[in-house]
């Protein structure tokens, strides 16, 4: 596999944002942007597509000449994910594919099942249906924020983030959890600014299991979130709750001081706000 890019590798990217926590156990093992294969398979054994072909990262391709050459077609039909090295993008891509095997699995076959509907309706049709562009924003942009609080999952709903970050404060940081999903956030998370937003799916859970090691909590996080999938709970844009992420307590030096939460530039309310 060639090298595509010459993005500087900063092993100490771990510690640079709280953002990254989730990533903390796997990522601190790397020492340079290379072997994926080797990593994808340490401690999960073998993953499978949903077409029972076992995952490998290959270089990237040449335009596709064909649907089933296609980035998602290619991973469900073949296994193969195409992967750039030394690439911060598709290195976190790699990242969630250990942290969420089983929701990114369920995901991409949805994703190839939707782009092959879609086509055999309209061979010219090169317009994402609203499914399609559920996954691939919630495969690049998303988070899952869990909660043993409804109440705080119900503050996100209806766009309450001052009370949420502020007034809530303390029970966020004991009963909620924040996360990300999206390779494209922590890619972005590398340089953070006022902004940053996720599409989100909002997950109740006992509070015990927020007590539990991160890779327990994880492993949970992807069952629940898989079965959410094969469930079809998910099939538009909308069905995703905005989360402002620099709200959250410590993600942003400034965030300590109340007046933060009152720029409403960034914690807007309703459905107007857009990413």
């Amino acid at each position: 596999m060639t090298v595509s890019a010459d993005d500087k590798w900063n092993p100490e990217f771990l510690i640079t944002h709280p953002l990254f926590w989730p990533l903390r156990p796997l990522a601190q093992s790397f020492v340079q942007l290379h072997d994926y294969q080797r990593y994808l398979e340490a401690g999960v054994g073998e993953i499978v597509s949903g077409n029972k072909k076992p995952l490998r990262f290959v270089p990237q391709g040449g335009k596709p000449q064909c649907v089933e050459e296609g980035y998602e077609p290619r991973i469900f039909l073949e296994g193969e994910i195409q992967t750039r090295l030394r690439n911060w993008h598709d290195f976190f891509q790699v990242m969630v594919w250990r942290l969420f095997p089983k929701t990114k699995t369920v995901i991409n076959e949805q994703h190839y099942h939707a782009i092959k509907q879609r086509l055999e309706n309209e061979p010219h049709n090169h317009q994402r249906s609203p499914l399609e562009n559920a996954l691939t924003q919630f495969d690049e942009c998303g988070a899952v924020i869990v909660s043993s609080d409804p109440e705080l999952l119900d503050l996100i709903k209806h766009f309450q983030w001052k009370t949420l970050f502020w007034q809530r404060r303390d029970s966020l940081q004991q009963h909620l959890k924040c996360i990300v999903f999206g390779h494209a956030v922590y890619e972005k998370a590398l340089n953070p600014y006022v902004g940053m937003t996720t599409h989100s799916v909002l997950l109740p859970v006992p509070a015990h299991l927020l007590a539990q090691s991160t890779a327990t909590l994880l492993a949970a996080v992807d069952d629940l979130l898989s079965e959410l999938f094969i469930a079809n709970a998910i099939t538009a844009p909308a069905d995703f709750s905005p989360f402002p992420l620099l709200g959250m307590p410590g993600w942003d030096p400034d965030n300590e001081q109340e007046a933060y939460y009152d720029d409403t530039r960034y914690f807007r309310s309703g459905r107007q706000y857009k990413t």
